[in-house]
């Protein structure tokens, strides 16, 4: 396991040093989305001086829930920045340079990138957790893991959106917008959604697991609450194999659209 684990960190490693070579560009980006955060930020801020709890959340339950998303985008941008567009990879006929090459695919895929707004998501997020999620030195290790939770489900839901494209051109788009309605749902508190909504944001859009559940294990811990984490985690990252190298075969076989396809 070293082997691979250490060409995929090189791999990463280079992804982020190349991000960073337009130093005027890096800290543009970077500094944008790191305002835009902290706006989104002030509004929820706005909201909860006038309103002291929804559903029984509060505003620093808020930004626990804000400052885990805004981490994990920011992570998952900054070491596995190739899920954003690994539908149109896919398209484009990118896997042939790597279809020789040792396993491990998925991975060569996702470490292929490194997003330089990722960076400002990341910082922004420990920022927030630190200043306003009212946490302490005890709760770091459950932060870790409610982190490490909702980067494994955001990112292979990402990958199982993306590999729609081995069966339908038209999946570049569609699985970016999924990827950005997961976040979307992922940034309100659980009590506004009922019904289908609900039903929506913990099954096709796993918005609940990526950061509900984790708030829900770093608040209250327990064996039930971990238990739930690891589960959701081990299911979407199972999924998103299954979905990545059932359509790999089909992939091999030469039955997959192109980009100019249909």
């Amino acid at each position: 396991m070293t082997g691979p684990l250490r060409l995929y960190a090189i791999q990463s490693a280079a992804a982020v040093r190349t991000s960073m070579a337009d130093r005027a560009n890096f800290l543009w980006q970077a500094g944008g989305m790191f305002v835009n955060d902290v706006f989104m930020l002030a509004l929820w801020a706005l909201f909860f001086a006038g309103f002291r709890s929804v559903g029984g959340w509060r505003l620093p339950d808020m930004a626990l829930l804000y400052g885990l998303i805004m981490a994990i985008v920011g992570a998952a941008g900054v070491f596995l920045g190739g899920y954003r567009d690994l539908a149109a990879s896919l398209l484009k006929g990118e896997l042939d340079a790597l279809l020789t090459q040792p396993r491990g695919l998925i991975f060569r895929l996702l470490t292929r990138e490194s997003i330089a707004s990722g960076w400002g998501d990341l910082v922004g997020g420990l920022i927030v957790l630190a200043a306003f999620a009212d946490l302490g030195w005890r709760d770091l290790p459950l932060l870790a893991i409610g982190v490490a939770v909702g980067l494994a489900v955001y990112v292979s839901a990402s990958v199982t959106f993306a590999a729609m494209a081995f069966w339908a051109a038209g999946a570049r788009s569609f699985a970016r917008d999924l990827t950005d309605f997961t976040i979307l749902f992922s940034s309100n508190p659980p009590s506004i959604y009922h019904g289908a909504a609900k039903l929506v944001a913990f099954t096709l859009l796993p918005a609940g697991f990526v950061v509900v559940t984790p708030v829900g294990l770093i608040r209250h811990p327990s064996v039930a609450a971990f238990a739930l984490s690891l589960g959701a985690a081990g299911l979407y990252t199972g999924l998103a194999a299954a979905a990545f190298h059932l359509g790999l075969r089909r992939y091999r076989r030469g039955q997959s659209p192109t980009l100019g396809g249909t």
